[in-house]
């Protein structure tokens, strides 16, 4: 599963900033570059799908989004699975000050959207809770495998098809990417989630 999650093309030799540098837990302070980063967090990832596996919650509450997160991220960052309290420098994601209320409201639109009572199809309703995660962006670092694995969980917990993840363009990692990003920044700037839906579902 971390090969579909985690969409690589970052130069590894890239030295992590000053900021990032401060953040991790103590006992990486030996780390320096994105390829020394890269391989902890994959480790800690790894961590966090054994104790995923395990698990008999139906996925749809935000305070189960950020147990999963500390899981998977706690063996790297001080404030894994914390809600973000700093300001990014892209617009599209939630002021820090809004993030709880939105999410909140996110775990309400899930639950509509994925009853009956919405009569949306089901593929349409993950691809829109998927956009509106990485919306509110509400952690730090690793919005983006949390909402690709929490997306996964929960189609799986919910008998939804399982999602490929662009299977088509894998093999290009740049590619990939970037087929991801357009498809993202589409469904949230002019609400057509199609390019998304087959993105995710293949």
């Amino acid at each position: 599963m971390v090969d579909r999650i985690v969409f690589k093309d970052r130069d590894g030799r890239t030295p992590l900033p000053n900021e990032s540098l401060k953040d991790l837990v103590p006992k990486l302070k030996h780390i320096k570059i994105v390829a020394e980063l890269d391989e902890v967090e994959e480790e800690n990832i790894i961590e966090g799908l054994v104790w995923l596996d395990d698990c008999s919650d139906h996925g749809m509450d935000w305070m189960f989004w950020f147990k999963l997160h500390k899981k998977m991220f706690q063996k790297v960052w001080k404030w894994a699975g914390e809600f973000r309290n700093r300001e990014l420098a892209n617009e599209d994601f939630n002021h820090p000050g809004y993030i709880k209320e939105n999410i909140k409201k996110l775990e309400g639109d899930l639950k509509f959207w994925l009853s009956d009572e919405a009569k949306m199809d089901k593929k349409e309703a993950m691809a829109r809770f998927h956009e509106a995660l990485l919306t509110i962006h509400p952690f730090s670092n690793g919005n983006g495998r949390t909402t690709r694995i929490l997306t996964e969980y929960i189609c799986k917990k919910k008998g939804i098809t399982v999602p490929t993840w662009g299977q088509a363009v894998r093999g290009n990692a740049k590619m990939h990417r970037q087929t991801y990003i357009n498809s993202v920044l589409k469904a949230r700037r002019e609400g057509n989630f199609s390019e998304l839906i087959k993105f995710i579902f293949g």
